[in-house]
């Protein structure tokens, strides 16, 4: 873990700084990426002579997404149904806030939706880091302090706050607008 809170802001004086916060983040999900990949890799041909011929295998082999593990119903009086000893595969059993699974098909659903999520925040962090970049390229320059509001450890809204008195002019969003008239020549 990055010791990121789930959503926090920070302050920085230079978007060059938040870039570099950015890109420290994607290095960081990149390698996580890779260590989880490189043990999916490794539990599936372990798995393999044991459960190669299971359908659920052999989908996850393929790159295909397993439908989600359906929690065991209750019976009425808030009894659990039982079923088979250990649970089916993929089957996964309600405990207070969490689900629990004892099966070979719920490690690997872990490690493939542990892939999936940190897949999806490398591509937010990303798309974070160009839309950065791109505000640097227009020039808003280094007179100012920004505000960040990070989720999950992405960048998602900024606040601009201009440092001295000519940099303050620069920000001022004018909501007025303007009416142009013709002038006319007068006559002579």
């Amino acid at each position: 873990m990055t010791g990121r809170l789930a959503t926090e802001f920070m302050e920085t004086s230079s978007l060059k700084e938040l870039v570099t916060m950015v890109e420290r983040e994607i290095s960081h999900y990149t390698s996580k990426k890779e260590e989880y990949s490189e043990r999916l890799g490794n539990f599936l041909r372990e798995s393999e002579e044991k459960h190669g011929d299971e359908d659920w295998f052999k989908r996850l082999s393929l790159g295909e997404k397993l439908p989600k593990g359906k929690p065991k119903r209750k019976e009425k009086g808030g009894r659990k149904k039982r079923g088979k000893k250990g649970g089916e595969p993929g089957e996964w059993v309600p405990f207070h806030s969490v689900h629990l699974s004892s099966s070979v098909q719920g490690e690997a659903e872990l490690m493939f939706e542990a892939i999936e999520v940190i897949t999806a925040r490398i591509g937010a962090l990303e798309e974070a880091k160009e839309s950065i970049e791109e505000l640097r390229s227009v020039g808003i320059g280094e007179e100012a302090v920004y505000i960040v509001l990070l989720r999950e450890g992405v960048p998602e809204k900024i606040v601009i706050k201009p440092t001295g008195a000519e940099a303050a002019q620069k920000f001022i969003f004018s909501k007025g607008f303007t009416v142009v008239q013709l002038l006319q020549p007068r006559p002579a």
